[in-house]
């Protein structure tokens, strides 16, 4: 999205009688406005749930972790080889053995990891995705910086807003929608030139809107001369140095920089899991890489002191077979599905739910995106039974009844 684009879909926010705002509209419930924020790190391709969070060691070899086990810092939890360094911070994460659904297609499985709903209608996305909804009920940006509400720093399928409306599509952070929130005049002659629009405006139709529209055209404003550009100034952080040699390392930090302007959720993806052949060799190009800003950014968050507010969730749209294949990979597999969570509100240290001993189905602790949705929605404020007014004029249900909260209403293995 660009900066016209960006302006634009503020103006239709307002308009269209949506607005985040407030939160008066008698389609949408009262939520419990608080700071909390959601970065979502997504393993695009189907990471496997043995090698990263159930390495089943005393399965048959053709079966358990072909990269071992490691020993984590809490007695009752083992995880990958490869994550040397997390399992250094077991007890700042907690892992679902139980996450799990019925889609081994990419597109429509990401969907499905997206939004919390199945996608049924192939791969046109029928429903609001995590962000989305976060958008639409605190509004397209946050107070005071102007930052938006959803920054989607890689493109994911289903990452969209759906029937909720393209106000809420998030900002696209790729090096064009960033380079548009820079300012390309000095602050002064933009100034002058807003107050010229201002003075405009007052004598237009929509200067009879009131203080609302003014309030959402300082917004505007301060999302280009304010503090929400300098968020993606990474090189400016003290923590560069740490994060710079690899994109996933400068996302990451990009990704906690947005929280503290004000961001409440961040999508990030780290690709390349869809591992059919050669799994080590994948793996020591991916999951050490993961494993060293995983473990760096936990570190992080807690020296920012975003680690109470921020929940970091960490999955992908499906797990891998149980069994190695013929060429010496593991292919698609939904029955289990890798997810880790890191927040220092719930308690962490834990592994909830339980696999089969061959990692191919859950035994307790069941959960699924659904569960998943509810989680996030949850942490950020919402309650349940919320509906939401579409496009189309139909109240569409944001959130169920039924759906759990992994984290606080799931029982460890």
């Amino acid at each position: 999205m660009n900066r016209r684009a960006f302006v634009s879909c503020l103006g239709l926010s307002f308009l269209s009688g949506n607005i985040g705002f407030s939160f008066e509209d008698k389609y949408h419930k009262k939520i419990s406005e608080n700071d909390n924020a959601v970065i979502y790190l997504f393993l695009s391709g189907g990471a496997s749930h043995i090698e990263t969070f159930n390495p089943i060691p005393y399965a048959p070899v053709d079966r358990r972790s072909i990269t071992g086990s490691v020993q984590t810092n809490v007695p009752t939890m083992q995880i990958g080889g490869l994550f040397e360094n997390l399992a250094k911070r077991a007890n700042k994460i907690s892992i679902a053995r139980g996450f799990h659904h019925k889609d081994s297609n990419h597109s429509t499985a990401t969907h499905w990891l997206m939004s919390g709903q199945r996608n049924q209608g192939g791969t046109i996305q029928n429903y609001p995705s995590f962000g989305a909804m976060t958008s639409g009920y605190y509004g397209p940006t946050t107070k005071p910086y102007g930052m938006p509400t959803y920054v989607k720093l890689n493109k994911i399928d289903g990452d969209g807003p759906s029937w909720m409306g393209q106000q809420y599509m998030g900002y696209d952070a790729n090096p064009q929608g960033v380079s548009d929130l820079q300012l390309k005049i000095g602050k002064d002659r933009f100034s002058k030139r807003f107050s010229i629009l201002n003075s405009v405006e007052s004598m237009s139709e929509f200067g009879n809107n009131g203080n609302d529209w003014l309030e959402l055209q300082k917004q505007a404003e301060q999302v280009l001369t304010g503090k929400a550009s300098e968020a993606f100034l990474i090189e400016k952080d003290s923590e560069f140095e740490d994060y710079k040699s690899d994109g996933l390392g400068k996302d990451i930090l990009t990704a906690m920089r947005l929280v503290e302007h004000g961001a409440k959720f961040v999508n990030l993806s780290f690709g390349g899991w869809d591992m059919h052949n050669n799994i080590v060799n994948g793996l020591k190009s991916r999951q050490t890489v993961l494993d060293q800003y995983l473990s760096k950014m936990i570190d992080s968050l807690e020296k920012r002191g975003l680690s109470h507010r921020t929940l970091l969730i960490v999955t992908s749209e499906f797990g891998r077979t149980p069994r190695i294949n013929s060429t010496a990979g593991r292919d698609h597999w939904s029955g289990l599905v890798p997810l880790m969570m890191s927040c220092d509100s719930y308690e962490m240290g834990r592994v909830i739910g339980k696999s089969n001993d061959m990692a191919e189905f859950a035994e307790n602790g069941l959960c699924t995106p659904e569960d998943l949705r509810w989680t996030i929605l949850n942490h950020i404020g919402l309650e349940k039974g919320n509906t939401w007014l579409s496009v189309e004029g139909r109240p569409m249900p944001i959130t169920g009844t039924e759906e759990k909260n992994i984290l606080t209403d799931i029982k460890e293995s």
